[in-house]
Parts: C-alpha cells; structure tokens; sequence
C-alpha cells in the first residue's frame, strides 16, 4: 500500500493532502524523513508519523449520511466567521471528510466518512450518482414552474448543463441531477426567471434522506458504501 493511501484511510487528511505533505517533509517513515508520495509501507509493520505525531492505529472506517441543517457550512473549518460548520453540527473524535456539498442555505443529505481516500474516489465525475432534491420556488405555481426548469439550462467550460427530469411534486418541485455542478439547480431556477425558497437533497444514488431529522445522522450500511463507489 502506498503510503498516502495509508493515511488517508488511517483519516489524518485526504491522500492529494498527505502527499502534499510527504513532499514538504512532515512525515517520517522509521525514523526517516520521508519525500516520495509513492512508497510503499506495510501497516503491520512499518512506524509512519505525521507532523510529529504516529499514525492513528488501524480503526473500522466510518461512513455517516447527515441531514445538513439550513445555514451549514459543507466543511469542518473553525474560521467563525465562515459561520456555523459541520463541526457544530456532528462533533466527532475522529476526522471526518464530506464526500459532495451542499451550499449553506441548502438542507438534507450529505455523506460524511473517516475515509478521505474514498470520499474522492466518490466525488470523482466517474463515480457520480444521481442526485434527487425537492426544491420549492416562487414566481410560479409548481406545474409551470417545473415546465420551466425542463427546460431551463446554462453554459459552462463550454458545455450546455440542465436538469435530468423535473416534476412538480405537490408544492415542490422534484428535480433529478447526475451532474453535481456548483449551485447548479440555483443556477437554473434563475434563468428560468424563478427564485429559490427551499431545497431539500433526498437522495443520492441508493440512499435516501428517509426520515432523518435536522442535524441528526446515521451509519450507512456496507451495501450503500458499495453502492457510492462503484464497487
């Protein structure tokens, strides 16, 4: 195993961070400074420490699905004056990355782990899954709102994005993504002349949002990590 990866599922930081660090020299392999990212290690055997400290000893990863409360920072930074971040909302001993993000008005899931290898393994365009939202706007009454962001779109690095499929869902609108542009469905909404009031995220490929409450989370089961990576 290399000894980025290591790392990273050990959840001290992501692998692109811990080979960042690997070449500016905060790691030291068996008593050695270490500077190539690509070495191999054997974690039964080899004493890897990071800025000083040793490698955490191997521990289950953890794989949480959190319902993102309105005014939530997607990050664990402790800039207060970001504002409230997922650290105010799910303390936890252990480091935890989010796999995707939600901008800060936005609620619902958001998939969390100890894992930073595979939370970028999920994140990449190959791996991307279908994302399901309910969104509520003004302007319009649902049945010609979601006529409208049917058809609604915008352009970016030179190509044409829209919505999967939209559907006006009692007072709501469901709106299906496989793409995961930036505030892509904002985006939208605004260049069909319609304004935003609420967005839930229920579902990301397989998991649903189910019935978690506000701020409240829980475990994936093995199947559900599978089905995020692709496995």
């Amino acid at each position: 195993m290399r000894i980025a990866q290591l790392i990273a599922q050990r959840g001290v930081c992501s692998r692109r961070e811990a080979e960042r660090r690997i070449q500016d020299g905060r790691v030291i392999l068996n008593g050695e400074r270490l500077l190539d990212p690509a070495t191999n290690v054997d974690p039964d055997k080899d004493i890897v420490e990071v800025d000083g400290e040793a490698l955490p000893r191997s521990k289950q990863p953890l794989y949480i699905a959190l319902n993102k409360p309105r005014g939530v920072l997607s990050s664990f930074s402790k800039d207060r004056e970001k504002g409230f971040t997922l650290g105010d909302v799910i303390p936890h001993q252990r480091r935890l990355f989010p796999a995707g993000r939600l901008d800060r008005d936005s609620t619902g899931l958001l998939i969390l782990t100890t894992d930073g290898d595979w939370a970028n393994r999920v994140m990449h365009p190959r791996y991307e899954k279908e994302k399901e939202y309910l969104v509520k706007v003004s302007g319009l009454r649902p049945t010609p709102a979601a006529k409208k962001m049917k058809e609604a779109y915008f352009w970016e690095e030179g190509k044409k994005h829209g919505a999967d499929s939209v559907e006006a869902d009692g007072s709501y609108l469901r709106i299906v993504l496989h793409e995961g542009r930036n505030r892509q469905i904002r985006r939208l909404a605004q260049a069909a002349g319609l304004e935003v009031r609420e967005l839930i995220r229920v579902r990301i490929g397989e998991i649903q949002l189910g019935n978690l409450k506000p701020g409240k989370y829980r475990n994936l089961s093995s199947q559900e990590v599978k089905s995020l990576s692709g496995e």
